[in-house]
């Protein structure tokens, strides 16, 4: 899952699904059909409305587990949640055909 630049584990068995994911207070928690999936700790930003940091991750048994094995088992406490560096802003390349150069200059001969 991602949220603004965070990656964090919910469910292996939902690989591009869309869930509930609500913020309240230090609470970051995500859900799909009604069930709980996963909860973290969380700083959210009023002013901004963007979350901060998301740490402590606690993982419930749901009916979703993938029904493939993995070749190694993924331990939920073991995810770590992961922040992106922020994107830097590429520069706009300027260019250097504004202005047609002159590739034979004609000179005037009397």
């Amino acid at each position: 899952m991602t949220l603004h630049s965070y990656h964090f584990y919910v469910e292996q068995g939902l690989p591009q699904t869309r869930v509930w994911l609500w913020v309240y207070d230090e609470q970051l928690r995500a859900m799909f059909d009604q069930v709980v999936l996963a909860e973290y700790r969380c700083c959210y930003d009023r002013q901004t409305h963007q979350v901060r940091d998301i740490h402590d991750g606690v993982f419930y048994d749901t009916p979703f587990t993938s029904p493939q094995g993995l070749l190694i088992p993924l331990d939920p406490q073991d995810a770590e949640v992961v922040k992106r560096p922020p994107r830097v802003k590429k520069q706009p390349i300027k260019s250097l055909f504004h202005k047609q150069l002159v590739l034979f200059e004609q000179v005037l001969t009397a």
